[in-house]
């Protein structure tokens, strides 16, 4: 049986980020069977003009499978701003070759960035979403951020999905506070240092806080030492691999107070390793997320609620223990990756199929 050929296009596998982490778990999966998948990054974290010509490298590598008529399905994953114009761009390309085409829509910023367009800007928006065969968005809430601009637009829920161990590894004895995001106010960092200073003399003298990241590193070290909570403070940094999994084995709670969101990996990434979680009430982190039953949530830059959450859970060790076995029972029951991969091989072969009877009424 012929395979059905996919075109995977994302940031370089170098970027940080949720996005890319998601495309990684695909790549790295090793049962799909049928379906033959050919990454194409078309994005890396460099100046203007080398991003430039790396996407124009990219896009003639595209360009050259559509000629020769090696890509069946384009699965293109699209973030806000630059992301979305330049898969705009691919998309446009590959319909003109009848490839068919889904838009994974994984940015934060979605609707900022749609609201502060001009009215010509928004109808290609518009226009773009309604061309694709398929928009996928993570969580139910997202789907009147499609909808709401592009009525006719297709749009299906696919929640994002992790490697779910097979026994819950949460260490219930652990005293460090995981922050695994990037640093900066859209993730609420700052809230949290506000936090620790407030809690500070609360606090157990052995709890201690790994701010894990990218972005704003050098801004976070420095009001790190104006607040005068150095002692608190166990890692400033990005981690990734065995660190990442050495941090969360050692981590009895995690915390991402942030402002914007989708539906954060590394929400889901501790939830499977048993870490209780404290997040916001924000786009679809509610959908996993369960205000006293498995987590808490509270409203963004609500800095007295954080507080109290996380001098709660530092200090019941059995709220800690409920919160960590339903959260890993959630995340082996709904968002493995097994589960997630199963629903997109069928909506890759719902749609091979769709382009083989519209081939054969075309012959």
């Amino acid at each position: 049986m012929k395979p059905l050929r996919i075109l995977m296009c994302a940031s370089s596998l170098k970027v940080k980020g949720g996005m890319v982490s998601v495309v990684k778990n695909y790549l790295g999966y090793s049962d799909w069977g049928d379906i033959k998948i050919t990454f194409v990054p078309t994005h890396i974290e460099t100046n203007k003009y080398l991003l430039i010509a790396y996407f124009a490298v990219a896009y003639l590598r595209i360009l050259w499978l559509a000629i020769w008529r090696r890509i069946d399905i384009a699965h293109l994953h699209v973030a806000e701003r630059g992301s979305f114009y330049r898969k705009a761009f691919v998309l446009q390309t590959l319909k003109r070759f009848g490839v068919r085409v889904i838009l994974h829509h994984h940015g934060a910023e979605f609707d900022l960035f749609y609201n502060g367009l001009s009215d010509k800007r928004k109808e290609y928006v518009n226009r773009i979403l309604c061309t694709a065969d398929l928009n996928i968005v993570l969580s139910q809430r997202l789907v009147q951020m499609i909808k709401g601009k592009s009525p006719e637009a297709n749009v299906e829920v696919l929640y994002n999905a992790v490697n779910v161990p097979q026994m819950n590894p949460y260490d219930i004895q652990s005293r460090n506070v995981l922050f695994l995001g990037r640093l900066g106010h859209r993730k609420g960092t700052y809230d949290l240092l506000e936090v620790i200073k407030r809690i500070d003399k609360e606090l157990p003298s052995d709890v201690k806080f790994y701010l894990c990241g990218d972005g704003e590193t050098e801004a976070v070290k420095k009001e790190v030492e104006a607040l005068g909570i150095s002692h608190r403070i166990s890692h400033i940094g990005w981690i990734d691999g065995k660190q990442k999994e050495d941090f969360m084995k050692q981590s009895m709670v995690n915390v991402l107070p942030s402002y914007n969101e989708g539906l954060p990996m590394t929400i889901l990434e501790t939830m499977a390793h048993g870490i209780p979680n404290i997040s916001t009430n924000i786009a679809s982190i509610p959908e996993v997320l369960h205000d006293g039953e498995n987590g808490f949530l509270i409203n963004p830059g609500d800095v007295d609620a954080l507080c109290d959450c996380l001098l709660r859970l530092a200090t019941d060790e059995a709220l800690r223990k409920k919160f960590s076995e339903r959260s890993y029972e959630l995340m082996r029951r709904s968002f493995s990756l097994d589960a997630n991969i199963a629903e997109l091989r069928n909506i890759y072969q719902e749609m091979g199929d769709i382009k083989k009877h519209h081939h054969n009424e075309e012959t």
